[in-house]
Parts: structure tokens; sequence; C-alpha cells
């Protein structure tokens, strides 16, 4: 009879843990495991008497055989077999750390222009709503342009002098805080225009950041590449931007675009955190190579 239990243990390890196997007269054990997340499946195996012959020989498949799909069999001297295969996620995990940083790196970008042009499409409803003349409305849309412009070249010295990881994630949740704060004063003009200055200072210092980051991390013959995926995320961004702002305002408020780009922005920020953590965590050399990146 054949017994089969399923079982999931230390989520937390990253170092494959010690298997065993047995042997007996009567029967083998038979372990299956994966490594992070690690789930291990048993299977015992126990002949019934009489079935097995004398003089029956079970053929060899040597101190180790490579199974079908990459799967490992090991046999030990006494009998026992190991199968093991590694379950890797998320599907990015083993990618260069050079890959995830441009990858993340372009997603900020993306966010970028989607908090950028989202007023563009909301000026409207809001200009109804609060009764704003021609004026109003184009002294709130220009006031973007103020942080954008006056924040060029002390993002520049930012990220020379603290690194542009770090200056990146400050501008990133910087605009993305502002922006969800722009429902909540859109009736005091002043606060407002505050809010849509802070949108622009984050926004302007990010492209020196992200230069910044590409020089320091990115090889010479890679680095054309990586800024043209980096800054075709704005692109992608103003595109994104503008085909759902008007289906959210549309359905659910002109609100719905500031919360929901905002919330766009700090969960980039929240998870380029993790990614950080995690790979730090990983005794891999890529983990290695991200964190020399990016400290």
């Amino acid at each position: 009879m054949a017994k089969f239990t399923l079982k999931a243990e230390n989520f937390c390890s990253f170092l494959p843990q010690t298997t065993t196997t047995e042997n007996s007269a009567s029967g083998r054990h038979l372990q299956l495991s994966l490594a992070r997340p690690r789930f291990r499946v048993s299977c015992s195996i126990r002949e019934k008497e009489g079935v097995k012959k004398d003089g029956d020989k079970v053929p060899a498949v040597g101190p180790s055989h490579q199974g079908v799909n990459g799967v490992r069999i090991s046999e030990s001297e006494q009998g026992g077999g190991e199968v093991g295969f590694d379950w890797n996620w998320p599907p990015w995990k083993n990618l260069p750390a050079r890959y995830k940083l441009i990858g993340t790196t372009s997603l900020a970008f993306v966010i970028c222009n989607m908090d950028k042009v989202n007023l563009s499409v909301a000026i409207i409803p809001m200009s109804n709503q609060f009764g704003w003349n021609s004026s109003t409305a184009g002294l709130v849309q220009s006031s973007f342009f103020w942080g954008y412009a006056l924040s060029q070249l002390p993002g520049g010295w930012l990220a020379k002098r603290f690194g542009g990881r770090k200056v990146l994630e400050i501008g990133v949740l910087t605009w993305s805080f502002a922006t969800a704060l722009v429902p909540l004063l859109a009736g005091f003009m002043p606060g407002l225009v505050f809010t849509r200055i802070l949108v622009g200072i984050g926004e302007g210092v990010s492209p020196s950041a992200a230069t910044d980051l590409i020089a320091r991390s990115i090889p010479l013959q890679e680095r054309s590449r990586a800024v043209a995926f980096v800054f075709g995320g704005l692109s992608v961004g103003s595109v994104a931007g503008l085909i759902l702002a008007p289906a959210l305002i549309q359905h659910y408020g002109w609100e719905s675009v500031f919360y929901l780009f905002g919330l766009f922005g700090i969960a980039w920020f929240v998870g380029f955190q993790t990614m950080v953590e995690q790979e730090a965590s990983y005794a891999e050399p890529a983990a290695s190579e991200l964190v020399n990146i990016v400290s």
C-alpha cells in the first residue's frame, strides 16, 4: 500500500534542509521536498508479503538520476531515494539584479506621468464643482511646473550626494502622497496649489535619480538600452493615465483618479522596499549584486 502526505514547513528558511531516507526489508520511504516556499511530499510504500520474490532485483539508477521536467532523483546505497526540485517564486526571482532595478524604475516613471496628466482630465469636473474660471483652472494646472522646474538641479545634487535609489524612493513617495491629498484640499486653493507643487518637486528629482542609478548599476554596454526602457515609462504613463482617467471619473467621480493613482505610487514604494529586503536575505550572487548597487 502507498501513503502520501503533504505538509508545508519553514517558509522563512532559504537554505536546503537535510532529508533522510529509510529502507527496510518490507518497504522503502520516498521523500519529495521543495525549497522556498518549501513543501514536502512523503510516500511510504509497503510491499505485500509474497509479492516480491527471491532473486528479484530493482534496476539501479546510480547515485543520482535526472528525471523528467528537471526532477532530480538520488538513490542512496541503502536503497532509499530522494526526489527534489525547486519552485521559484516570484517568477522574476532569478532575474539579474540590474534587470529588476531597470524594471522597477521604469514602473516608477509610468506612475509618474499618470499622476502628472490626471489633473488635465479632472480639471473639467473640478472647475464645474468649485466654480473656477479659466484663470483659476490655469493657476492650478501650472502650479505643478513650478515645483518641477525648480527641483531639477537640486535633484541632481541630491542624487550625487545621497544616491539615486534614496532620492527616487523619496520622490515617488512625495508625489504619490501629494496626489492622494488633492481631493481633500481641492476646496482650499492655497492647499491645492501646494499639493501640486509637491507633485512637481517629487517628479522633478526623479529623472536625475534614475540617471544616477543607471550610471552606478548598469554596465556601460547596456546603459543606452536601460535609459530607453526607463524613460520610455513616461510615455506609457501618459497614455495609461489619459485612458484610465476619463473612465474612472465617469463611474466613480474625479476624486477617484487622485486616490487610485496616489495609491499606485505608495504601493510601488512598499514593493520596492520589500524587494530590496528579500534580495538581501537570499544567499545568492544576484542578491549581493543588488545590495551593492542600490546601497
